[in-house]
């Protein structure tokens, strides 16, 4: 069934200029790379899925594709539907499962759960490059993503930083790429929708208990392009070198 819908998927030519037009302009692929893509379930997650397996179809460069899902364990997310999903599609698939939760009562030193908890996955999702000779971690963030996180970066810590679109790790052995950056969210939310993707959403009952920073900027950002109609136009702008 689900290889089935991958031959009839519904590609939006925009979505995929624009995720051609950020692999180009920040050299994120070369000829025989070999791409991990940290699948979370999410629409994001799973758009780029898609996005890189159609790229890879009509792309000169060859490159090869797997994905990685991390379960921290949780009752409020199960990423398991995932595994008989991403094998349909033909694609190599690493599930890591780990209880995240459980080992930060042992080991969280004066930190956020949240912010532990993104350090080991990224941690699980380096090794799992490491162990299976992948040179590249994919991440799905997109522009709301990256307009999000310089605001809070401007507000909170006075420093002009966002995600970054391509770099090395400091261990130095691993790249890291986000195909999504002059992506919508919008455009991933309609992609997951129009395809009837299998989304699995992640429910941290710790993070949505807790007040969202993120929530409330990406709120005042809402208000400002209801004004300016331009606005992600002109953040992606002051955000390029």
């Amino acid at each position: 069934k689900s290889l089935k819908l991958y031959k009839s998927m519904i590609y939006d030519k925009k979505l995929l200029k624009l995720v051609g037009l950020a692999i180009k302009e920040w050299r994120m692929i070369s000829e025989g790379d070999r791409l991990l893509l940290g699948l979370s379930g999410g629409k994001d997650s799973m758009c780029l899925l898609h996005v890189l397996l159609e790229m890879q179809k009509r792309s000169p460069i060859k490159f090869q594709l797997s994905c990685a899902t991390v379960d921290p364990q949780t009752e409020s997310y199960d990423p398991s539907p995932l595994i008989s999903y991403v094998q349909s599609l033909g694609v190599t698939y690493h599930y890591l499962s780990e209880p995240i939760v459980e080992l930060a009562k042992t080991k969280l030193l004066g930190d956020s759960l949240c912010a532990f908890c993104s350090r080991f996955k990224r941690g699980l999702l380096y090794s799992c490059c490491r162990n299976f000779n992948y040179n590249k971690l994919v991440l799905a963030q997109h522009l709301d993503d990256l307009a999000e996180s310089f605001l809070m970066s401007v507000l909170h810590n006075g420093q002009l930083r966002t995600m970054k679109a391509n770099y090395v790790i400091d261990a130095m052995d691993l790249n890291v790429i986000r195909p999504l950056i002059y992506v919508r969210e919008h455009q991933t939310k309609h992609f997951s929708i129009t395809n009837h993707l299998p989304i699995i959403n992640e429910n941290c009952p710790v993070c949505f208990e807790q007040p969202k920073e993120r929530a409330r900027i990406k709120q005042l950002l809402k208000q400002e392009e209801y004004i300016v109609p331009n606005l992600y136009y002109n953040l992606k702008h002051s955000l390029l070198p």
